[in-house]
């Protein structure tokens, strides 16, 4: 029988405060397979519900849209920023043969789970990309951001860009990050709490203009805690196989007002296309 994954709740209090580096590998290690178990999938994002009717597709919808938004097909060689286990950037490469894809990531065992010949993969942090000047015309952060400390981040995605490079980001933000509105969100949406007015100061303090954007959350939130709601009954199976049901059931509370935080403009998901300035 395998042994399932213990979480101590002082532990998650203090990756989710401090948010290190090191904390964010811990969140994904103990987290990760949550999103797995539920989706029979190693993408890790919330998916996008335009057409999709369950999580993976969801999930590879996101993925194919960020590419759109991105406008890949005109691009050469991309940087993928917190990749995790590099499945958007396979899908990428499966539309665009001729791109160069490099994959980044701080987690080093999910580069190595989601090895394969096609995506090159980079150890390291977004605060730290060990490629020299102008190495990139596109750098996308999918569902990654919001761990970063933006403005390190934003210094160096705009040293690496060419000079008509785009950085490409798919950010989750909230519009009151206190503990009395995001409620038990506020200790389960295992991220920073960026507020819109912080990402846009930080972009324009790095040097950047922003040149297209896009709100979806209406599209991100709800639709997925709508499919985890009506398929919990299924999905706790599954889930309680890994973790506890004490786990389970903070999941479905927290569904539940992820939701009704979307429907009232609390939380929102950004699209964001990023040129120098």
């Amino acid at each position: 029988m395998n042994q399932k994954i213990t979480i101590n709740p002082l532990d998650v209090l203090l990756w989710n405060g401090r948010h290190s580096g090191k904390d964010i590998v811990n969140i994904y290690s103990k987290f990760g397979p949550m999103m797995q178990v539920g989706a029979d999938t190693k993408m890790l994002n919330f998916g996008l519900w335009k057409n999709a009717t369950a999580l993976p597709d969801a999930q590879r919808e996101m993925s194919e849209y960020a590419s759109e938004f991105g406008e890949f097909g005109s691009a050469k060689k991309i940087l993928d920023v917190g990749s995790g286990f590099c499945i958007p950037a396979t899908i990428w490469k499966e539309k665009f043969s001729h791109l160069d894809i490099f994959c980044m990531d701080l987690n080093f065992l999910e580069l190595k789970n989601g090895s394969n010949h096609v995506i090159s993969q980079i150890n390291s942090s977004s605060g730290d990309i060990p490629f020299s000047d102008e190495s990139f015309d596109r750098i996308i952060a999918l569902e990654s951001a919001q761990h970063f400390v933006l403005e390190k981040f934003f210094e160096e995605s705009r040293r690496v860009l060419t000079s008509n490079g785009k950085l490409i980001l798919a950010i989750p933000v909230t519009t009151d990050p206190s503990l009395f509105r995001l409620g038990i969100l506020s200790i389960t949406w295992l991220s920073k709490k960026y507020t819109k007015s912080h990402v846009l100061d930080a972009i324009r303090q790095a040097g950047f203009r922003l040149k297209k954007e896009e709100s979806v959350g209406e599209l991100v939130y709800a639709p997925f805690a709508n499919y985890y709601i009506q398929n919990r009954k299924t999905l706790k199976e599954k889930l309680v196989t890994t973790y506890s049901g004490n786990v389970e059931s903070l999941v479905f509370k927290s569904m539940k007002k992820m939701k009704d935080l979307s429907e009232n403009k609390v939380i929102d998901y950004l699209f964001l296309s990023l040129e120098k300035a």
